[in-house]
């Protein structure tokens, strides 16, 4: 006979006939004893898992030592943190790793596991903890059962394989990190009983495995590579958590989250994972990232992930269209669950369910958390109550939203507990509603089933007022061009400038030439290429929002498209390639939209981008020593300047390819194009010196201006001076190895040239030695030089060549750069300062065009020149060395000559204008300095820029440059104009430079 005490518990419970059953199992066996310790509390908890899952019930029946578990429930109240869960798992973890028993301790695992639930589930039917709690306390458990899977078969790959390395920048082999990111419920910390553990595996960089540790680039015994040993890594992690075991199973793995879904591969490295989002994210995907965290693995690793998707998974600027694509996904989700009968019973997918809070929280944080920080986080609660602060939401709609969640994740715990089996939906059984209405604490079905619909109905509710409905297909194209009235109207629509001939391009760039015949699929192809081309053009008339990257010259896009095509040939291979592969086609258009000289460059090479693309060079940050060893691969070649321009042109198009899909900014560009001239130089450099019979290069290159002070830019030319030791014996040699190397590097060949060297900065001009000892150049400075000769050596830097003899003139050239104390040059006067206004004013009035003061950026008033003249002054007067503008500028706010605020108001105007300055040289590859004056291509560059017009465009341009003559006039005549604010440039500016 059954205790009066367990009587009064198992009436209580939910299900009191299965708790009974249950309870006289238990009773019958070795479990007596332990049931008869239990406290009334305990009681009660049990008799509800008991009658709550039917699942734990038979695992208990198996492991009646669980009891002890539940006898304290003051312990029992307590959750169990991350530190104390890894503890567990370590004190039998180690010794397996020890003694290298990994089978034991992947059972141990699995039973300890088991436990561990069991403890939750009673906390939870019990009543002793909320949602919150609960889902961190399940994700915590499967943090620490990743973390040991990891370990195990980490170690049994190593033992196998030996351990993955990689090369470093300076051909280093260094150790290859791994992370495991967990994605969904699990990187929200909110997983459920029976969720899928969704995940991505990450990895530095590819290289390869050895046995015998490499010492720096010394490496034998060479294994397999590392995509296939992080392959390897992962299917055995798979099976691993996966495998059904007597002791149970771990966790089910979802991988179809990751890139290219099912087709990709299962691990990737960083950057691979950076070209991916970077070119073929999708909005989804932003989603899904919001909820990402590191779960195993190596800890920077996974942080450094978290660093690289962060502007994708919370952009400053995005699509307004946004909530459209979300309802249109959750659209799909509901049509599915609507051919299962489910849609009123599925708590998760179904109306006014879990995923639309989901759906409400992340869509808002999609929009606004890019510029509002305090909004991004992982976690559904805590992110509507920020939304609330941010009054994006309001308290009403908030707590609603809360309490449903809350709610619905209680009801969807008590449906996957029962049978321990991943399930959203309520059964159709009258019993089993009965019974899940008692486990939500309802006294009938028709009180808990109320409840429900009220929940869901505002859920419903709040969802349709944030997300807006999806749209039908109301912008469908033409399904041929035999309307040539409706094609023309489309073009001129989106931003078209002569619609007619825009017609028929596309209709040659679909059907060819109007020879040979295309077979309908590759039509079909060729339009849904035109219409995602259509998809980024600004529309007239509005009925879509505005693109996020916007084409600014349509009509140019789509000829050289054509051009491209029929340069290429293979149609049908083409079309198929880039539906496949959108973010190529992406790539191509926006190449052809925001650079004439690439295009060019990629119309002539066909195969260059795709290459690019295909072998994941795009989004590889090049050092000049990793460059400088590529050209090395070259030496063998017989036509050096042939082998040069190409490295040269496919490192152009790699360089300009990375800014324009966003993966560098402009000032990551600038240092690129630097180590690429120095790398250039360095190479040139040593071919020619070994062609002349010296063993080294003779002499030292120095870099001045923009070379010098590493703010190279599309098309500059590399201002350098030639120099050699005092002790040369054969100088005439010497000048017939420079002009050999300026012959190397700029000569016009049918394949262009490279950098052009520009040695007329050298003493005496064009008249002096190419090279001149460094004694020869420390007379002429010190006596014959000119003021300006004197202010170039403040962007001195030794860039290639003789390092001794480099490091020399950099020294010289900062003590003659130095007006802080007694004149070191004949130059060097009490009116100094006035003679570079003097200087400066010359140069505005003579390298300026005539009417066009307000399109020169560089030369004209408040242009680029005003802000590099203060820094020369400013490093002059302070005695100190700075090549870099930006930095000196940045050195020397707060100085005599530029007080702080004005040196933060240059600073921030001078960067405006390089990046505009930069955007124009993009486009041509020359030197560019000036903004067109025609509106055509006025509008064009105002788009490219991230203007939507020219007006305010012009506007931001012309309050920059008064606020950058402003500064001026204050450090060279004392005095200062009101200072004006600057409109903010459209285009995020980032203020990363080389270090």
């Amino acid at each position: 006979m059954i205790q009066r005490e367990w009587q009064r518990a198992i009436k209580a419970s939910a299900d009191p006939e299965r708790a009974e059953r249950y309870f006289r199992n238990l009773s019958s066996g070795s479990a007596r004893e332990l049931l008869e310790s239990l406290s009334d509390e305990s009681r009660r908890v049990l008799a509800q898992v008991l009658s709550g899952s039917r699942a734990l019930s038979e695992q208990l029946l198996a492991n009646p030592e669980w009891l002890d578990d539940i006898k304290d429930v003051e312990l029992l109240k307590q959750p169990r943190q991350a530190q104390g869960i890894n503890r567990d798992v370590a004190q039998f973890l180690t010794p397996a790793l020890q003694t290298k028993e990994y089978s034991s301790a992947f059972r141990e695992l699995r039973r300890w596991k088991q436990r561990q639930i069991f403890r939750i589930a009673a906390r939870d039917l019990g009543g002793l903890t909320n949602v919150t709690e609960l889902t961190r306390e399940l994700s915590n458990l499967a943090d620490a059962c990743l973390q040991a899977v990891y370990g195990l078969c980490w170690n049994q790959l190593v033992e196998r394989w030996g351990a993955p390395y990689h090369p470093d920048p300076d051909g280093k082999w260094q150790p290859t990190a791994f992370a495991v990111l967990g994605m969904g419920k699990l990187g929200g910390q909110e997983l459920n009983y029976s969720s899928d553990a969704d995940l991505l595996f990450v990895y530095t960089e590819d290289g390869a495995s050895f046995k015998t540790p490499p010492r720096g680039k010394t490496a034998t015994g060479k294994g397999i590579p590392n995509y296939q040993w992080f392959k390897l890594l992962c299917e055995m992690m798979i099976n691993e958590l996966t495998r059904l075991t007597p002791e149970g199973s771990l966790y089910r793995i979802d991988m179809r989250l990751r890139p290219e879904g099912k087709n990709g591969p299962l691990a990737r490295s960083i950057g691979s994972y950076e070209i991916y989002y970077a070119q073929a994210g999708q909005t989804w995907e932003r989603m899904m990232l919001i909820k990402t965290r590191p779960v195993a693995g190596n800890a920077a690793l996974g942080a450094e992930f978290l660093e690289m998707i962060q502007p994708f998974r919370y952009p400053r600027s995005l699509a307004q269209n946004i909530p459209n694509e979300v309802a249109l996904t959750k659209q799909r989700i509901e049509n599915e669950v609507v051919k299962s009968g489910e849609l009123d019973r599925n708590v998760k997918l179904g109306r006014g369910g879990i995923r639309e809070i989901e759906f409400v929280a992340q869509t808002l944080q999609l929009i606004h958390a890019g510029r509002m920080p305090f909004l991004q986080g992982s976690q559904t609660l805590p992110t509507l109550e920020k939304l609330v602060k941010y009054e994006l939401l309001d308290q009403g709609a908030a707590s609603h939203l809360a309490t449903a969640y809350e709610f619905l994740r209680n009801v969807e715990h008590r449906l996957q507990m029962e049978d321990n089996r991943q399930t959203h939906t309520i059964p159709d059984d009258r019993a089993v509603q009965e019974r899940l209405a008692r486990l939500m604490g309802f006294d009938t079905r028709k009180a808990f089933e109320s409840a429900l619909d009220g929940y869901r109905s505002a859920v419903r509710r709040i969802y349709d007022l944030h997300i807006y409905p999806a749209r039908s297909n109301e912008d469908a194209l033409p399904i041929d061009f035999d309307s040539t009235e409706k094609w023309t109207a489309i073009f001129e629509n989106h931003s078209f400038l002569d619609p007619a001939k825009a017609c028929r391009l596309a209709r040659e760039f679909v059907h060819g030439p109007g020879f040979g015949h295309l077979s309908s699929r590759t039509i079909e192809a060729g339009m849904a290429l035109i219409r995602q081309l259509l998809d980024w053009c600004p529309r007239k008339d509005n009925s879509k929002p505005y693109p996020e990257i916007p084409l600014s010259d349509p009509d140019r896009v789509l000829a050289r498209l054509d051009s491209f095509v029929a340069r290429y040939g293979a149609r049908s291979t083409l079309f198929d390639a880039w539906n496949s592969n959108p973010s190529l086609f992406k790539l191509l258009v926006f190449v052809f939209d925001r650079s004439e000289f690439l295009a060019e460059v990629a119309i002539q090479t066909p195969d260059l981008i795709d290459t690019l693309e295909q072998t994941g060079h795009i989004r590889r940050k090049k050092t000049r020593a990793i460059m400088l060893e590529e050209l090395g691969y070259g030496k063998s070649d017989k036509d050096q300047q042939l082998w040069l321009r190409r490295y040269f042109q496919a490192e152009l198009m790699r360089i300009g390819l990375r800014e324009i899909v966003g993966l560098s900014n402009l000032f990551q560009s600038e240092a690129e194009l630097t180590d690429l001239a120095e790398a250039v130089l360095e190479y040139s450099l040593e071919v020619c010196s070994k062609r002349n019979g010296f063993k080294s290069p003779p002499f030292a290159v120095i870099g001045l201006g923009k070379l010098g002070g590493e703010e190279l830019v599309y098309g500059s030319d590399l201002d350098v001076v030639f120099v050699c030791p005092d002790n040369v014996q054969n100088l005439p040699k010497l000048q017939k190895v420079a002009a050999e190397l300026r012959e190397m590097m700029t000569a016009r060949t049918e394949h262009g040239a490279t950098f052009e060297l520009d040695a007329r900065l050298r003493p005496d001009g064009e008249k002096g030695l190419l090279v001149n000892t460094l004694g020869s150049h420390r007379e002429y400075y010190r006596s014959r030089a000119m003021l300006w000769e004197i202010q170039a050596l403040t962007r001195a830097r030794h860039v290639a060549g003789d390092e001794k003899t480099g490091a020399a003139f950099v020294k010289l050239a900062t003590e003659l750069a130095d007006f802080s104390g007694a004149p070191k040059v004949a130059a060097h006067s009490g009116e100094w300062l006035a003679e570079i206004d003097r200087m400066r004013m010359r140069i505005e009035t003579e390298r300026t065009p005539t009417g066009k003061q307000r399109l020169a950026i560089k030369t004209g008033a408040g242009g680029l020149i005003d802000a590099e003249f203060i820094a020369q002054a400013v490093a002059l007067k302070e005695g100190w060395h700075q090549p870099n503008t930006a930095k000196a500028i940045e050195r020397g706010t707060g100085t005599t000559l530029l007080p702080a605020a004005d040196g933060h108001l240059l600073e921030q105007e001078f960067l405006r204008l390089v990046q505009i300055e930069g955007i124009l040289r993009r486009w041509s590859f020359e030197s560019e300095a000036t903004l067109p004056d025609d509106p055509a291509p006025q509008y064009r560059v105002a788009v490219r820029c991230g203007f939507r017009d020219a007006a305010t465009f012009f506007q931001t341009v012309d309050q920059c440059r008064q606020n950058i003559r402003r500064v001026y006039e204050r450090v060279f005549r004392g005095k200062a104009l009101p200072a004006q604010k600057a409109p903010t440039l459209k285009k995020t500016i980032s203020k990363t430079r080389r270090k």
